[in-house]
């Protein structure tokens, strides 16, 4: 399949599904969270691929994008911990909204929760949102302009969820990993990334 841009119109259409399913999913709440997740991911990334073609290349598969993925995944751990202990030195909400975002972990079991983050919302998600939107915004836009408003639409959706600590760790991830897949032009590296810092955050080393 080939690489072809989407359309204005097809962004937008999934630009305003991506707030809806984040509404249902953060505000409704009308299924599981990792249910809601898995099928709003899987949705988007479906009509991304129908609309674009399938970006994954079999060339990417490498040692040194796993590497890049694996580091990458480390540093921005290491940007959260600092982050979320300045933020509890100056901020009195900053705990209990972060401790509010780990309620979601009584969802499911652990190995289960690891194995959604790892094979189902961490590649959809960057497929999407990178992979898609973000290859799109860079490409109308120019490189800066793209990444920076790929990374805020991303951020925007978590607003729905009415926890400023998760929107604002959204715009930090989106920017972070916006940034990895300008550079690195591959989107493999951000898939890795996503997918190791989200079981390390969630599962392995929460940070509440």
């Amino acid at each position: 399949m080939n690489h072809r841009l989407p359309t204005n119109r097809q962004v937008l259409f999934t630009i305003v599904l991506a707030f809806i399913f984040w509404y249902l999913t953060f505000g409704v709440k009308l299924l599981n969270f990792w249910l809601s997740m898995s099928i709003a991911a899987s949705i988007l990334t479906l009509l991304s691929v129908r609309f674009t073609g399938f970006i994954l290349k079999g060339k990417d598969f490498t040692v040194k994008n796993l590497l890049l993925g694996l580091i990458t995944a480390g540093v921005l751990y290491g940007i959260f911990a600092v982050g979320n202990y300045l933020s509890q030195l100056l901020f009195t909400f900053a705990k209990p909204e972060v401790s509010s975002i780990y309620d979601i972990r009584q969802e499911g079991q652990a190995i289960i929760i690891a194995l959604i983050l790892l094979f189902v919302t961490s590649p959809a998600e960057e497929l999407f949102w990178r992979g898609f939107l973000q290859r799109w915004a860079m490409a109308r836009l120019g490189g800066l302009r793209g990444w920076l408003a790929a990374s805020f639409v991303y951020a925007a959706v978590h607003v729905l969820s009415g926890n400023f600590m998760l929107t604002m760790a959204a715009l930090i991830a989106g920017l972070f990993w916006g940034l990895v897949y300008w550079r690195t032009g591959s989107i493999i590296v951000c898939i890795i990334s996503h997918a190791i810092w989200t079981v390390s955050i969630f599962v392995l080393w929460p940070m509440h």
